[in-house]
């Protein structure tokens, strides 16, 4: 009975879990529950032309290791932002258990905003155990670039959740932006930031991502 009690409680607590984030975020909706090639909105942001390729992957048995390999590619347009990501992880061990060869120094997500004159990339890696799990950069080509990492801890959690619970982008160690994947969905965007079209459309793209080998051992 007492385990019982203690697995209704720890469900509870996991089915309330909300990120601290300001009063004027944004709701998602398409996010949780999504359906394939179904469109995302928040605010004044949505996605149109929404193509989501399907999961290729691979497992090789060379003998002594096993090599494994998931990638996937979606495409939209977030209002007039054309938007790219490729999603890609290539693993090896034996018995179910993998680790990452590149030990973290290959992007596990790219993508590409294209607004005409301005191009912006989107790299997140592994970082390995511990949080937060992934870490990557937006960047303008030739411009600056933006701070974007993994968020595992939540008001009322005593310890930090293994997966994700959403992403913050940090301008010089100050966020401007929060994805919160849990849940529907939410997005902050700092209202006085000029970028916020771009903000807009990396939001949805960590929306739409999912880590092809969650729970893989690092």
């Amino acid at each position: 009975m007492k385990r019982v009690l203690l697995l209704v409680l720890f469900l509870t607590a996991c089915a309330t879990v909300k990120l601290d984030l300001p009063p004027d975020a944004y709701a998602v909706q398409g996010a949780n529950p999504h359906r394939w090639n179904q469109p995302l909105s928040f605010g004044t942001w949505s996605t149109s032309n929404l193509n989501e390729g399907t999961t290729r992957s691979f497992l090789a048995d060379t003998g002594i290791l096993q090599i494994a390999k998931a990638d996937q590619a979606y495409r939209m347009k977030v209002n007039d932002i054309v938007v790219e990501c490729h999603t890609r992880e290539l693993v090896v061990g034996r018995a179910e258990i993998f680790v990452d060869p590149t030990f973290g120094q290959e992007p596990l997500l790219v993508c590409g905003f294209d607004r005409g004159r301005t191009q912006t990339v989107l790299a997140l890696k592994r970082t390995g155990k511990g949080e937060p799990s992934l870490r990557g950069e937006l960047r303008e080509i030739g411009g600056p670039s933006l701070d974007v990492q993994s968020l595992h801890r939540a008001p009322g959690l005593a310890v930090a959740s293994g997966e994700p619970f959403g992403y913050e982008i940090l301008r010089d160690g100050t966020r401007i932006a929060v994805v919160e994947t849990i849940n529907s969905g939410r997005v902050w965007i700092d209202p006085t930031v000029a970028n916020r079209d771009t903000l807009a459309a990396a939001a949805t793209a960590l929306l739409l991502f999912k880590d092809p080998n969650a729970g893989t051992v690092d």
